[in-house]
């Protein structure tokens, strides 16, 4: 406004009473625009802590926040555009006690003043923990942390992706132990920002383009140590989403042994510490040899004994089946005696040799009766050693 609005009182000649005061009138625009000139110049009101109760809140689709802030004795009209809005880590609902900072000013169309937020936290706790556990209850009820979705870590894998930062002391300490206990298997580092405001997307982008690789066998999330907000991308939607959704098995190792993110709570499995991590997922090549030439020659001890055993089994079996065969042989040797002697009792040849032949007629036919032969046959007479004809003279 170029001039403050004033007025000039003027008196009569004996100085007694004032005339009537000169009138300007102001447009309403001008007075707002005044008063907001008065708002925004007061270094008091320019960047204040407001703890309050938010009401009417209401989250536009431009990303603007509009709400109220309250006590138990007053109200006041409060705005976080959609460029403040986007860094906060909770999510604000009617009820919840926050502490904001802004600065006021007088909104022209409706000539109410109000609190322009640029940040804002709950009150009481950290919005970075709300953040947490606010994101934990979504997830829990979408059955993310639930053991039956997590798939195994495979026992001896061929190649591992470790998405890190490539130049932190997580990557060493992970080169390290894969050097120490099995450097046959392959090893690929996946290089990703774990820090910072878009930390929580690069890692979402990096476990999306090993998963479109699928070269891998597991993959290993994680950094060092650090605080909250050091750690903060690990708590972030983007990535537990990224995580739920890889077809590779993730192990999460982030931090030390006493941090705890939802990064963990998502991946199929947690390790206290990247170097952990390493130990879990890359076997002990040495162990793993001692076990296989233990079982080698478990094998071979076995197939020794159980050869020896049938050997000694089967030998016993042959002593068996030869003294049963041998038995059998001399119980059919004396049964064949026996139907050797009877033969030989209804034999003919035992009556040839008692001086007795076979008599037959021409035809070949057996005579058992004198009276079937007649004077002028011929007869033939057969004995064990040959035989002659005869023939009947009366």
């Amino acid at each position: 406004m170029s001039r403050t609005p004033s007025v000039e009182a003027s008196y009569d000649a004996a100085g007694a009473r004032p005339s009537q005061p000169a009138r300007q009138v102001f447009t309403v625009s001008q007075v707002n625009r005044y008063v907001k000139q008065l708002l925004e110049a007061d270094v008091l009101l320019d960047g204040l802590f407001i703890e309050g109760e938010l009401s009417n809140f209401n989250a536009h689709t431009s990303g603007h926040m509009y709400f109220t802030l309250k006590d138990a004795g007053a109200a006041l009209s409060s705005v976080m555009f959609s460029r403040s809005a986007g860094s906060l880590k909770f999510v604000p609902a009617n009820g919840q006690k926050v502490i904001a900072f802004g600065r006021l000013s007088l909104y022209d169309k409706t000539g109410q003043y109000q609190l322009y937020v640029e940040k804002m936290e709950p009150a009481g706790i950290g919005g970075l923990q709300l953040a947490f556990a606010q994101l934990v209850e979504k997830l829990r009820g979408e059955g993310l942390f639930e053991d039956s979705r997590k798939k195994p870590i495979p026992l001896y894998p061929a190649c591992v992706a470790v998405i890190t930062s490539p130049t932190g002391a997580a990557v060493q300490d992970i080169i390290r132990v894969f050097g120490e206990r099995n450097p046959a298997i392959k090893l690929v580092v996946a290089p990703a920002q774990v820090q910072g405001q878009d930390a929580g997307l690069d890692i979402a982008r990096a476990i999306n383009e090993v998963n479109a690789w699928g070269g891998c066998d597991v993959i290993i999330l994680g950094r060092g140590g650090g605080s909250i907000e050091d750690l903060w991308a690990f708590n972030e939607e983007v990535t537990a989403r990224a995580i739920a959704d890889s077809r590779i098995p993730i192990v999460s190792a982030v931090g030390h042994e006493t941090d705890v993110t939802i990064s963990d709570f998502v991946a199929d499995r947690r390790a206290a510490t990247p170097t952990a991590a390493a130990q879990m997922v890359a076997y002990d090549y040495v162990q793993v040899a001692g076990y296989v030439g233990d079982a080698y020659r478990r094998l071979n001890e076995g197939i020794r004994d159980d050869i020896c055993n049938r050997y000694a089994a089967a030998k016993d079996l042959l002593a068996m089946l030869n003294t049963q065969a041998g038995r059998r042989l001399e119980a059919e040797k004396q049964r064949l005696t026996h139907s050797a002697a009877l033969l030989e009792k209804v034999s003919p040849y035992s009556a040839f040799k008692r001086g007795f032949a076979l008599v037959q007629d021409e035809s070949g036919r057996g005579v058992t009766s004198a009276a079937a032969v007649a004077p002028g046959d011929i007869l033939g007479l057969s004995w064990a050693d040959g035989q002659v004809f005869a023939q009947v003279v009366g």
